[in-house]
């Protein structure tokens, strides 16, 4: 058996990813065969930076077990309630190798046209294996399978073998098993390409550089092609489902069964969300500053948690909390608009030798490995980008920029109407206040009016009451000056002389 990376073991990068993402990590089957197309398709989009590559290649692995495990559960309830599994077109086990840690590796067969694939797989993973043929017509299977997966191989067949594989697999199914497969939709197809009448293209590209380009090529598909086909394959009795871009969200995966336990209205499949960091740069006071975006475009999702961990520890968590317009534009929708978001790390909490994890998390539990790998790999790789000066990159950076600062223009405008609405307010109270202070001052002046108006007439009132008095003092004068005279005596005497005679009268 041969394979690579045989320190993998020690490697802090895919401890670190696997510790993450493997549901039991001290059983994780970690080697990779030399001869793997997919982990070398990988190692060459990443400009043979090795750790990348490896983390793509088991995270595109962990990807796939998550769609075929929300379908397995739909219909079986559990990956414990398949007795038989087959993984067709199985490659070297980057699927596998997370399989058998949800089932028994007794239980499940792989099956591929590379003989030295099946191989590495029952060597290593403890699998069954069956080498497939290049003719649909040779392979002959004696045995029935509850699930089978085909995945990403009708998305290379050409018509002509495409419905014998297809009769193939489905022949394959028990009673009330499940086929899965995924194909290219005609929605990627390149705008100035028109899909031809019968529903199917094929073109004689692909990443395989062993296989004839003519027998396995790219091939697109209609629903209508795809859904007449299971309907002759299986006489007119089979149920499908379609699950848009369901394989990575890239690649359709249709789901065909001959009896439905459970209604597909039951199947609620949910993405797993995405994103990317964009920035990952070291401070003039060495802290660590990252700069992305996170989205998720699934019906009623959204961003639940976004974590950034070190050596496996979460030290950091954030949102997105700012719009992205690049990224709306890239998914066509305004759900993905608010995914921009950007954190700082003190210089204290991480070191370049510290392996960062940053993970995306939806409120379906779903997870999404934005990075792994060393804080030194990142910085160097996002500087390396800047350096290269492609207008690309450039833009975006200079739209984060801009997002960035639209977000603080925003906030200021937002802050700056806030204090306008108070000052208005506090003007319409001080117009009020003065209004009110106006009409208290009017209704003073009046009161003071009047009371000046009613001093005035109690002067004269006073007045009055002193003329009264002097003249009744002067009265009171004379009546006593009168008394007092010779005549009043006279009369006074004169009166009681008339009144000792017996005469009236005074």
């Amino acid at each position: 058996m041969s394979d690579i990376n045989l320190d993998l073991v020690e490697n802090p990068v895919i401890k670190a990813f696997i510790r993450d993402r493997a549901k039991f990590p001290e059983n994780f089957k970690l080697n990779i065969c030399e001869d793997d197309e997919m982990y070398l398709f990988s190692l060459s989009n990443v400009k043979d930076d090795r750790d990348r590559a490896l983390v793509r290649y088991y995270a595109i692995g962990r990807r796939i077990l998550d769609t075929v495990k929300q379908v397995v559960e739909w219909h079986f309830g559990s990956f414990e309630n398949v007795p038989y599994f087959l993984d067709f077109a199985c490659g070297y086990g980057r699927f596998t190798r997370f399989l058998i840690q949800e089932m028994p590796p007794e239980r499940i067969w792989v099956s591929d046209i590379y003989a030295n694939a099946v191989k590495f797989q029952t060597e290593y993973l403890g699998v069954n294996g069956i080498v497939s043929t290049g003719k649909p017509e040779n392979y002959l299977i004696d045995r029935k399978f509850d699930c089978i997966l085909a995945n990403s191989f009708f998305s290379h067949m050409p018509e002509r073998t495409f419905t014998s594989w297809l009769q193939n697999l489905y022949d394959l199914l028990t009673p009330n098993g499940i086929l899965m497969f995924s194909v290219h939709d005609e929605c990627l197809l390149p705008p100035h390409i028109e899909m031809p009448a019968n529903g199917i293209l094929f073109s004689a590209q692909s990443e395989s550089q062993s296989l004839d380009k003519e027998e396995y090529g790219t091939t697109y598909v209609t629903e209508n092609f795809v859904r007449e086909l299971i309907a002759e394959v299986s006489g007119g009795k089979a149920f499908v489902h379609r699950i848009k871009k369901g394989i990575c969200r890239f690649q359709d995966l249709y789901v065909v069964t001959n009896e439905l336990v459970r209604d597909f209205s039951e199947l609620k499949f949910n993405h797993h969300p995405e994103g990317y960091i964009d920035v990952a740069a070291f401070t003039n006071k060495e802290n660590l500053y990252l700069e992305g975006w996170a989205a998720d475009v699934n019906l009623d999702g959204r961003i639940e948690d976004l974590q950034v961990l070190v050596n496996g520890e979460v030290v950091q968590r954030c949102e997105p909390f700012y719009d992205r317009p690049d990224v709306a534009g890239y998914f066509e929708t305004d759900v993905a608009l608010q995914s921009g978001w950007n954190c700082y790390l003190p210089k204290n909490t991480v070191g370049l030798e510290d392996v960062l994890t940053v993970k995306a998390i939806n409120n379906y539990g779903w997870e999404w490995i934005l990075e792994n790998c060393t804080v030194k790999s990142l910085v160097n790789q996002r500087q390396s980008q800047s350096l290269l000066g492609s207008t690309q990159t450039k833009l975006k950076l200079i739209e984060t920029q801009l997002a960035s600062a639209k977000i603080e223009w925003e906030q200021s405008q937002s802050k700056l109407m806030i204090a306008q609405t108070k000052l208005e307010e506090s003007q319409t109270q001080v117009e009020e206040s003065k209004t009110q202070l106006i009409a208290v001052h009017t209704q003073l002046e009046q009161t003071q009016n009047q009371l000046v108006s009613v001093q005035t007439q109690l002067e004269q009132t006073q007045n009055q009451l002193i003329n009264v008095k002097q003249e009744l003092e002067r009265s009171h004068n004379r009546v006593l000056a009168m008394e007092s005279s010779k005549f009043w005596k006279l009369r006074s005497a004169w009166f009681q002389v008339r009144r000792s005679i017996g005469l009236a009268g005074e």
